[in-house]
């Protein structure tokens, strides 16, 4: 799989095109802006769906441009379905924007593998930034985290939907049983890999 980052939005989200090499179709993760580059890239691998880590604003804000470009489904965890339409839960109230989506039209759950072409993404549920908060992981590869883990820390945990107890469990019985070579795409920020935040990441030391 190939990994394109677009980084959209006031908030500079990471949005990621990835494409199936042996196929050049492709999924979109968390346009929470467009460019003309990103609806470009779109184009020239044809896309099958908008697959979204959690709700907050700054990651679905593109998701209507897009739809209106591409009809394609777009696919969220069940517990993050309310913010899509809801200013208040998914923060776009907070920079005088009321950000919902037209539409919803797919689940994304525990242990589904979505396929693509000749490729897959497997989804887990990493809630703590919010309670349905979801990663994207290929064979140990590489795992599109969302707002769950960044280099050198995490997602805030005082937004709606997010537990800092659980974002804790998450790191423990999930990333950190990662294999330390996992890369790590951020929702925000540099990419980097387990085994480096398991040694420079506070929120992930001692386990």
């Amino acid at each position: 799989m190939q990994i394109q980052r677009f980084i959209v939005g006031p908030l500079q989200t990471n949005s990621y095109l990835v494409i199936c090499e042996k196929t050049n179709e492709s999924v979109l993760i968390d346009p929470g802006d467009v460019s003309t580059e990103l609806l470009e890239k779109v184009k020239e691998h044809p896309l099958n769906a908008i697959l979204l880590t959690h709700g907050h604003f700054d990651h679905i804000g593109g998701v209507n441009t897009v739809l209106d470009e591409t009809g394609v489904p777009v696919l969220i965890h069940s517990l993050d379905v309310p913010m899509l339409t809801d200013p208040v839960l998914n923060g776009s109230y907070m920079i005088g924007k009321e950000i919902s989506m037209h539409e919803k039209t797919g689940i994304l759950s525990e242990g589904d593998d979505f396929i693509f072409g000749e490729s897959s993404l497997k989804i887990i549920h990493t809630p703590g930034h919010s309670e349905g908060g979801v990663s994207f992981v290929a064979d140990g590869q590489f795992v599109i985290a969302g707002d769950t883990l960044f280099k050198l820390s995490v997602g805030r945990w005082d937004l709606p939907g997010g537990n800092y107890s659980t974002l804790i469990k998450t790191l423990i019985d999930t990333f950190s049983t990662m294999p330390v070579s996992t890369e790590v795409y951020p929702g925000h920020g540099e990419t980097t890999n387990i085994g480096f935040e398991k040694k420079h990441n506070q929120f992930m030391q001692n386990f």
